[in-house]
């Protein structure tokens, strides 16, 4: 079977090293799309490096969070 995403929100997320997405989780699946910039994101505590146009899949009840040494610009659909 497939993967079906039902969006109850759609927003766009600037962060910054003052401003870092904090590691959370919840029972809702995401997908973040890079618009610009460099970041690090963090799934069930391991880290991945990310940049402008890479999508990131995060599944339910995995504690995700997102963070950045300059600014990122992403979307964050869920």
């Amino acid at each position: 079977g497939g993967r079906e995403i039902v969006s109850k929100h759609f927003v766009t997320r600037v962060t910054t090293p003052e401003t870092p997405f904090i590691p959370h989780k919840h029972e809702v699946r995401e997908l973040w799309f890079m618009i610009e910039g460099n970041a690090v994101v963090s799934l069930d505590g391991i880290n991945h490096d990310v940049e402008a146009r890479d999508l990131i899949a995060v599944d339910p009840w995995v504690e995700h969070g997102l963070s950045t040494t300059t600014r990122a610009v992403w979307i964050c659909m869920g």
